[in-house]
């Protein structure tokens, strides 16, 4: 799990401004044969704007997993 602030410099048609966020996210790996050469992985994240608004944000990421010999 990682957890921490993030910097936020947004750009609207109003003009720019800038925040500070937090953000969490937890890493998980799959390994499904057993000589771990080929897996996958996925990384939920959420984060929050501590911002005039306080937006809030939900997203995922995933992708392959190659082993290095």
């Amino acid at each position: 799990m990682e957890l921490g602030p993030e910097w936020v410099h947004a750009t609207t048609y109003s003009g720019t401004r800038n925040s500070i966020s937090g953000e969490a996210v937890l890493d998980f790996m799959f390994w499904p044969f057993a000589k771990r050469r080929f897996g996958w992985y996925l990384e939920p994240a959420n984060e929050y704007n501590f911002g005039r608004e306080h937006e809030q944000s939900v997203g995922i990421d995933g992708g392959l997993l190659i082993s290095m010999p």
